[in-house]
């Protein structure tokens, strides 16, 4: 006969859930050792574990989830969160999360996990699918983007990304801005959204923007030995050609 516990319920489920319904730790080892032999579960990592779907063999949590759960007040961002929100060019194995204490990476499965420190815990979205996923709102996955090009996929990534975007709040937007405070931040804003110049963005954000950034100048290419070149309005020196179309 199959026990039925309540956390085979979940999606993803720690040790604490199982010791609610077992006597003892070491039922609990018991138990844990059963479940995955019998192919009902998988470990994550370390007190963490995930339900299999009985019929593809998988676990039945995705990546967001999975980040949301592996530490505490972990929540997605960077290019994960443009992952999140359809607007990557393609899936990456890294898996990028925000923690307000910084973490050695960790490798679940087939993904990298990445943890970034941050003491910023505004603009984050709470979503349920399978189990929780905190995330980066859309508006604030922007402005970490363009202040970490390098974590987010590149320029060209970033402003592909951006293109796709068919509405988001300018409030919002230059709410995060505001809040970060970096003149850097607030040009390459007013840069990439003026090349698209999209319709839910008024004319106030570039002027917002344009009285943020400093006068020196600045230079947002990635290699340095390509060529480039420079504009004034936003004082950056940006490659000749942002978007690479010989692919």
């Amino acid at each position: 006969m199959v026990e039925k516990y309540n956390f085979l319920t979940k999606a993803i489920f720690k040790t604490e859930d199982i010791l609610k319904e077992v006597s003892s730790e070491s039922q609990m080892f018991a138990t844990i050792r059963t479940l995955i032999k019998s192919e009902r579960i998988a470990k994550l990592k370390g007190g963490l574990y995930a339900t299999i779907n009985p019929i593809t063999q998988d676990i039945f949590a995705n990546r967001f989830e999975i980040a949301t759960a592996i530490q505490k007040d972990a929540f997605v961002g960077y290019h994960s969160a443009l992952e999140f929100y359809g607007l990557g060019n393609q899936m990456y194995s890294e898996v990028h999360v925000l923690t307000p204490t910084q973490y050695a990476e960790q490798n679940i499965g087939e993904l990298n996990y990445l943890f970034f420190r941050t003491n910023y815990f505004d603009g984050i979205s709470v979503i349920e699918q399978n189990t929780t996923i905190r995330i980066t709102e859309l508006e604030r996955t922007i402005v970490d983007c363009l202040d970490r090009l390098d974590v987010a996929g590149g320029i060209e990534e970033v402003f592909t990304a951006i293109s796709a975007i068919s509405y988001c709040d300018e409030e919002k937007i230059l709410k995060h801005l505001r809040n970060y405070g970096k003149k850097f931040i607030y040009k390459k804003a007013g840069y990439f959204f003026s090349l698209i110049k999209p319709s839910y963005l008024s004319e106030r954000f570039y002027k917002v923007c344009k009285e943020n950034i400093s006068l020196r100048d600045d230079d947002i290419r990635e290699n340095k030995q390509i060529k480039g070149k420079y504009i004034n309005e936003w004082k950056l020196i940006v490659p000749d050609r942002i978007i690479n179309t010989e692919n």
